[in-house]
């Protein structure tokens, strides 16, 4: 069961961006506490729902799992998420809000008096 969420979320490319926001230091602390957390829920013999029942005593670790993610990609910052999908955030270059390209320079006139 967990052999293939990981395969889901390594095809979708969550495992690559959680992965850069852990690593990168401009993620708080205590935001990227949330894994270790919810490994240690896995692993810890005191669980919600026992895991000597077959199906269901899984159920909660793996929703455990899947919270702790869903929580760490919802309270990251945005311009980190969207820097580490490769989306510039908007606004951030002080561009337009449009996205169009403006390229600055100077002119002059020159005057043709022939």
């Amino acid at each position: 069961m967990f052999r293939g969420l990981l395969l889901l979320l390594n095809y979708t490319g969550v495992l690559r961006l959680v992965t850069r926001l852990l690593l990168d230091r401009r993620v708080p602390v205590r935001l990227k506490m949330l894994f270790p957390a919810a490994v240690a829920y896995v692993i810890s013999p005191v669980d919600l729902v026992h895991d000597f029942i077959p199906w269901i005593g899984r159920v909660d670790d793996l929703l455990a799992l899947l919270l702790a993610l869903v929580l760490f990609l919802g309270l990251a910052p945005k311009d980190l998420v969207l820097e580490h999908l490769g989306k510039a955030p908007a606004n951030s270059s002080g561009g337009p809000p449009d996205g169009s390209t403006v390229i600055e320079g100077k002119y002059r006139v020159l005057d043709d008096e022939n």
